[in-house]
């Protein structure tokens, strides 16, 4: 009743008050009138800052509540939040005036085992995984230098106006392709799989991204959809997923070839920098360059070396040394022939001499002479050798004569 007595009093008043004002006197009014309670839900939108503090919602069948966990109190959770877990926690119910909400300031956090959604993801996602399709072997390269990138997302969402103007400012020459698609909702999965099937029948694209921003695990769903996933794996044309914030995961994120954290991420990923391109270049100009001079200096080098056999072993200079080399054999060996003959030709001279020394005729010419039996004119040595009445034949040096034995001189 006092809490009913003083809104009353409080808008009976004509005061015109700010939304500042307002909106401090409705926070003053529910910290000072709500004490500390328990509320128990299922997570849902979790996200944690840089700063380190955390934000989600609890939900049940029919409401949903904000709740904050301020970076001074995160140290005594002992366990990894995520969407989808059941939890107790405890808290001071305050307002967001920025925005008009209420929410949660908690002190202690219990588990209270998962949600539907949750225990439905893990399953899937165990059964997925059995079947191979988030094997990183059937997982392919995204192309490095892409013309044409293909995108399935919501055209109206904020997340294709970054990703557009991230590609823009990174490389302009790149074209996207938009298909547009339903990222949230009962036929949001069928929707994105005819976007990745268009693709994949055109293929006038290097690659596809699917992907939205961040929300629940309610808008996040169909991403997590076995037929989705199942058109990932199938696609000929690589997908990179990009679904929700940085913590935020998806079945498509398991399947998909690349993961990027964000759909802004996903462009400063696949879509390299004009200037990253210009280094490429002049990188691959270099290695050219010195590639196309060391070929150079091979061949060249071989050229030389080839100039220089010819030089040594030209054909005609080969057969002028070969005709040389036969010209100085051939005089070698007529030298070598005369000098032969002279040799032979003076043994031959010794020879004559001496056998015209040792020719008995040849004593015929100072006055001897040769004296033969007849008739078998054998030389008689010896006086012994002859009778009285023998014809003999005597030889002197210009003819013979015969003659007869007279008597014996003793």
């Amino acid at each position: 009743m006092a809490i009913i007595h003083r809104h009353r009093s409080f808008f009976m008043d004509e005061r015109i008050f700010s939304v500042s004002e307002i909106s401090k006197e409705i926070r003053r009014i529910v910290e000072e009138y709500i004490p500390s309670v328990w509320i128990e839900g299922e997570v849902t939108n979790f996200m944690q800052s840089r700063a380190g503090h955390i934000y989600f919602s609890l939900k049940d069948s029919s409401a949903l509540i904000d709740c904050v966990v301020w970076k001074s109190n995160t140290s005594s959770i002992r366990f990894q939040i995520a969407n989808g877990m059941r939890l107790i926690v405890r808290g001071d119910v305050t307002t967001y005036g920025a925005q008009s909400k209420y929410q949660i300031n908690i002190r202690e956090i219990r588990t209270g085992g998962f949600g539907n959604l949750y225990v439905a993801f893990e399953a899937l996602k165990e059964k997925l995984s059995k079947a191979g399709y988030f094997d990183e072997s059937r997982k392919r390269e995204i192309p490095r230098f892409p013309t044409r990138v293909g995108i399935v997302t919501s055209p109206t969402g904020a997340a294709i106006q970054d990703m557009l103007q991230i590609s823009r400012r990174r490389n302009p020459a790149v074209e996207i392709v938009l298909y547009p698609a339903l990222v949230q909702g009962e036929d949001a999965a069928d929707s994105i799989v005819a976007g990745i099937r268009t693709f994949n029948a055109m293929n006038n694209v290097d690659f596809i991204i699917i992907g939205r921003g961040g929300g629940s695990i309610e808008d996040l769903w169909a991403f997590n959809e076995e037929k989705l996933v199942v058109a990932v794996a199938n696609s000929r044309l690589p997908i990179v997923s990009a679904v929700g914030h940085e913590v935020d995961y998806t079945l498509s994120d398991f399947t998909a070839d690349l993961r990027a954290p964000t759909p802004s991420a996903a462009i400063e990923l696949t879509i390299p920098e004009m200037s990253e391109i210009q280094s490429w270049i002049d990188q691959f100009e270099q290695f050219a360059s010195r590639a196309v001079l060391r070929k150079y200096q091979v061949v060249l080098h071989s050229m030389e070396s080839a100039q220089k056999r010819l030089n040594s072993n030209r054909p005609i200079g080969l057969i002028r040394q070969r005709i040389q080399k036969v010209d100085q054999m051939e005089m070698r060996m007529s030298l070598l022939i005369r000098q032969i003959l002279r040799n032979r030709y003076s043994d031959l001279e010794n020879c004559t001499q001496t056998l015209k020394a040792l020719n008995p005729k040849s004593v015929l010419n100072r006055g001897f002479s040769i004296v033969y039996h007849l008739p078998e004119k054998k030389i008689i040595k010896s006086v012994n050798n002859v009778t009285v009445g023998d014809a003999i034949r005597i030889e002197v040096s210009d003819g013979s004569f015969d003659a007869q034995v007279g008597g014996n001189n003793t």
